[in-house]
């Protein structure tokens, strides 16, 4: 019997854990925190080299840099003491990201880097743009590299696409199907992170990644290549929210264009990036 009831208890407990990962996300309103004076938010955030990370514990990333000086900005202009709490449950798992902040209620921020699109925009709230991404295809170093996309299934020939189902990647690599590579198979992944793993240990598959992800496998001499062919940046990152979220006012008065052309921004971008990804950012973006 002793056993039975530590095996229910086991059951109880391991569904408990399950569901309250799943739990919907709620934060306080910016009416309700103007009303009582405090404000409680949750930041859910999936993991992006550079704009969102979990580091020996610490919350590290352009994003969180991002939110922690946009409470600094409530606090003083609205008088609003404003608690964070972190939620991790989603940090290797985009989708479900993209559901936790989709179905979150009030004060809800997902951190990560986020691209706006007009799709998205139906079911989210996003803030002003603060930085243009430069995605890339991505492959094992030992492929030969592709100088001109229009030339993927000959270069590429025999090779697989690995990405997350619904991101903006994905959408690339569709596209690239439907314009050169009718023949293309494509893989779907949790995570860009578990998408650049496969790269990594099989020459016979590629992605489509934002250009942190390149840069931080370079760091780490990681056998990685980037084809020139592939590369876009016409996409923009911003900080995306449930619709019930009304703070984005605010967020938007706060990510003005003097903030973004400010001294503590470009700091912020320098410390999370690095020199060499700052250097080709600004090269590619001129």
């Amino acid at each position: 019997m002793n056993k039975f009831l530590k095996l229910c208890l086991a059951l109880i407990l391991s569904q408990t854990i399950y569901l309250n990962s799943f739990a919907q996300l709620r934060g306080d309103t910016y009416a309700e925190a103007k009303a009582k004076g405090t404000a409680n938010w949750v930041f859910t955030y999936s993991e992006a080299p550079g704009f969102a990370a979990k580091v020996n514990g610490k919350m590290t990333g352009i994003t969180f840099d991002l939110m922690h000086k946009f409470k600094e900005f409530v606090e003083q202009k609205e008088n609003i003491r404003v608690n964070i709490t972190y939620e991790s449950s989603a940090s290797n798992d985009f989708i479900l990201f993209m559901k936790q902040v989709r179905e979150g209620k009030g004060g809800v921020f997902g951190l990560t880097s986020a691209t706006i699109t007009e799709e998205r925009k139906k079911t989210y709230t996003f803030s002003p743009p603060y930085i243009t991404n430069i995605s890339m295809i991505l492959s094992h170093n030992s492929v030969p590299t592709l100088a001109n996309v229009a030339d993927i299934s000959k270069i590429f020939a025999g090779m697989t696409a690995v990405t997350v189902k619904n991101s903006t990647n994905e959408k690339v690599l569709t596209d690239i199907r439907n314009k050169y590579f009718p023949a293309l198979k494509i893989e779907y992944v949790p995570s860009t992170r578990v998408a650049m793993q496969n790269v990594m240990k099989d020459p016979k598959k590629f992605t489509n990644a934002d250009f942190t992800y390149y840069f931080e496998a370079i760091q780490n001499r990681q056998p990685i290549k980037r084809h020139p062919g592939g590369d876009i940046d016409t996409e923009q990152f911003g900080i995306i929210m449930p619709k019930s979220n009304d703070w984005d006012p605010l967020l938007e008065e706060f990510m003005s264009s003097e903030f973004l052309e400010s001294v503590y921004y470009k700091k912020i971008i320098a410390d999370n990036l690095g020199q060499s990804a700052m250097k080709f950012f600004e090269t590619i973006k001129h």
